[in-house]
C-alpha cells in the first residue's frame, strides 16, 4: 500500500503527540510560544466528539483580523484568549479519525469532511476557527455544536478522490458565491414600514395600509426604526435623516426622481453587515422591484472588478470568466501591476476558451485617475452593469458608482466596518444603482460549490499561489497581511517541515513536482498526491 493510500484509509495508530498554533491575544506575538506552535498530548475523543485530522488548511485575511484585535473581534465576544486560547484557520477539509460513542452510529474512521466555518447553536455564532478551535493545527476536536447545530450537521461529506486542497478552497469561494445569491428583499414585507409622501392618494392603498404615513417635512418622525421606508421624490436631506431610522435587513424605496441632487451620508458597514438597502429606479414600487430582482451578474454585459488583484478578487475574476451565462467584458483592477499579471497568466486562456474578454488596468499605466477612468469607461460607454469593489477603502466605494450603467449593480464584497460613512450621489441612487453587501457563506452555498468542484465545474486550485506546512503557517500569515502571494496559501499540516513556497519556485525547490503542475503553473491533484506521496 502506498503512503498515500495508507494516509487515506485513515486507521494507522494516532501519534501519540500533535501540534498547533494557538493565539493568545493581539499581535503575531500571541501566535504560539516563542514564534513556534505547541506540542500537545493526544487523547481520544470524548463521547461527544469526533476526532478530526486535519489534512489541508486555506489562510485567510479573516485571520489576520483575530490577530490584529485578538478576544476584541466581534466573533470572539471578549473571550480571555491568554488563558483560553483557540486556534485559527477555517478553509480545512479533514478526515475522521476517531469516533466518541455518541455518534459512532453516524460518522466513521476515514471518511472525508468540509468544515462549514460559520455554526450556529441557538441563534449564536460559534464558528470553527473562532471560538471552536480551527484548523491550524494537525488534529481538531469537534462537538456537537459541529455535529448538531441549529442548521444540523456543518460537516460536508466529501468524495474520496478529490483534492484535498480543491475541497478546503471552496470555504472562500463560498463566500463569493453567496454574494451573487442574495435573498434580499425587493418588495415592501410585512414588517414595520414608513411612507413619506405629501399625496398618499397617489400610492396603492396596500403601501399606505398599516403604514406610518409622513410628509416630505418629516413632521413626527421622532425616534422610531423601519423595516420598509418609501420615499416619493426624495432630496439629501430626507434619505440622511432616514436612513439612520433603518433596522437590519431594512429596504428603503426611492420613488421617482429627487427633486435636488446632491450627496447622501450612507453608513458602507452596515449595507455589508446589516444587508440594508436603497432601492430607485421607477416612480412605481412594480417597476423597481422588477429593476432590483437580478442578484448575479448580467448575463453578456460589462463587469468592473476593483482592487481585484488578491485571493478573493481573483476568486470573482475567475467566477465570471467560468460561469454559464457570465459577463461578456471582464475588466480588471489593482495596484499592483504583478498581481494583474499573473491574473493575465492564470486566467486568459480561461477567457479566450469561453469567449469572454478580459482587461487589466493599473493606475501606475496612466498619467492620472482621469485618464485610467477614461480609459475604463471607454469599454463600456454606458457604463458597467456590475462593479464589485475588493479593496476596503470608503473612497473605493464612493467612486464606484460613477462607473455604473442605469439600474445597475455595486457589490460591496470588501467589508469595512459599521459607522464607516461614504458620500454618494442622490441622483445615482435615484437612477437604479443598487449597492449589496454580504459577509461570510451559508451551508448551502458550501455545498453548491464543493458540488461544482467534484463535478469538475470549478477549479478552485488556481487560486493557490503558494504552499507551506504546518511550522510555515505563522510565516504564511504574515505573507497574507503582507500581500506578498498573489493569491492563496495552502497548508499541508501533516508535511510540518515543508518550506513556505510560491508556486513558482516549486519547480526549482520540489523538482519532482515540475512536471505536475498545469502548463499555466497552477497547482494540481497530480502534484498533491506527488507531494504527499514524497513527504507524508
Amino acid at each position: 500500500m502506498s503512503k498515500l493510500s495508507e494516509y487515506k484509509d485513515a486507521r494507522a495508530p494516532l501519534p501519540e503527540t500533535y501540534t498547533a498554533w494557538h493565539v493568545f491575544g493581539a499581535g503575531f506575538d500571541n501566535l504560539g510560544k516563542d514564534g513556534k506552535p505547541q506540542t500537545l498530548p493526544m487523547r481520544p475523543p470524548e463521547a461527544n466528539e469526533l476526532l478530526l485530522r486535519v489534512d489541508v488548511l486555506g489562510l485567510c485575511l479573516s485571520d489576520i483580523k483575530i490577530i490584529t484585535q485578538g478576544g476584541d473581534h466581534p466573533r470572539l465576544r471578549g473571550r480571555d484568549l491568554a488563558n483560553d486560547p483557540t486556534v485559527l484557520g477555517h478553509e480545512c477539509s479533514v478526515t475522521v479519525v476517531a469516533v466518541g460513542d455518541q455518534w459512532k452510529e453516524k460518522f466513521n474512521v476515514g471518511e472525508r469532511y468540509l468544515v462549514q466555518a460559520d455554526i450556529y447553536v441557538d441563534g449564536l455564532s460559534f464558528a470553527f476557527g473562532y471560538l471552536i478551535p480551527g484548523g491550524m493545527e494537525q488534529y481538531a476536536f469537534v462537538d456537537e455544536r459541529v455535529l448538531d447545530g441549529d442548521e444540523g450537521c456543518y460537516l460536508l461529506p466529501i468524495q474520496p478522490d478529490t483534492g484535498y486542497s480543491a475541497a478546503a478552497l471552496a470555504e472562500p469561494w463560498a463566500c463569493v458565491e453567496m454574494s451573487y445569491c442574495l435573498e434580499d428583499r425587493v418588495a415592501p414585507g410585512d414588517g414595520d414600514r414608513l411612507v413619506v409622501t405629501d399625496d398618499a392618494a397617489s400610492l396603492p392603498a396596500d403601501v399606505t395600509a398599516s403604514a406610518t404615513v409622513l410628509p416630505r417635512s418629516l413632521d413626527g418622525l421622532g425616534d422610531a426604526t423601519f423595516d420598509d421606508i418609501i420615499v416619493q421624490s426624495p432630496t439629501p436631506s430626507m434619505v440622511d435623516t432616514l436612513a439612520p431610522c433603518m433596522r437590519r435587513n431594512g429596504a428603503m424605496f426611492l420613488l421617482g426622481a429627487p427633486t435636488e441632487d446632491g450627496p447622501v451620508s450612507l453608513d458602507i458597514g452596515r449595507i455589508h453587515y446589516d444587508n440594508i438597502r436603497f432601492y430607485g429606479g421607477s416612480d412605481t414600487l412594480e417597476t423597481v422591484t422588477e429593476i432590483n430582482a437580478r442578484n448575479d451578474l448580467l448575463a453578456g454585459g460589462a463587469a468592473l472588478f476593483i482592487g481585484a488583484g488578491g485571493p478573493m478578487g481573483q476568486m470573482h475574476v475567475q467566477r465570471a470568466l467560468e460561469i454559464d451565462g457570465g459577463p461578456k467584458r471582464v475588466v480588471v483592477t489593482d495596484l499592483d501591476p504583478s498581481r494583474l499579471e499573473h491574473i493575465r497568466d492564470r486566467f486568459s486562456a480561461l477567457a479566450e476558451s469561453n469567449g469572454r474578454e478580459l482587461f487589466t488596468f493599473a493606475p501606475s499605466e496612466f498619467d492620472s485617475q482621469e485618464a485610467m477612468d477614461e480609459r475604463l469607461m471607454s469599454l463600456t460607454p454606458n457604463g458597467y452593469d456590475d462593479v464589485v469593489v475588493l479593496a476596503p477603502v470608503a473612497r473605493v466605494v464612493e467612486a464606484s458608482i460613477g462607473y455604473v450603467a442605469d439600474n445597475g449593480f455595486v457589490n460591496v464584497f470588501a467589508g469595512l466596518g459599521i459607522g464607516t460613512a461614504g458620500q454618494f450621489k442622490l441622483g445615482d441612487l435615484c437612477r437604479g444603482v443598487k449597492m449589496i453587501g454580504s459577509s461570510g457563506s451559508r451551508i448551502s452555498d458550501l455545498r453548491k460549490i464543493l458540488e461544482m468542484v467534484e463535478a469538475g465545474k470549478l477549479n478552485t486550485n488556481l487560486s493557490v499561489a503558494a504552499i507551506g506546512g504546518l511550522n510555515a503557517a505563522r510565516a504564511g500569515l504574515e505573507g497574507v497581511k503582507g500581500a506578498r502571494f498573489p493569491g492563496k496559501t495552502v497548508i499541508y499540516t501533516q508535511i510540518p517541515d515543508l518550506p513556505l513556497m510560491a508556486l513558482e519556485d516549486v519547480p526549482k525547490n520540489i523538482p519532482e513536482l515540475k512536471d505536475k503542475l498545469s502548463p499555466q503553473g497552477a497547482w494540481t491533484k497530480e502534484a498533491e498526491e506527488a507531494l504527499m506521496e514524497m513527504h507524508l
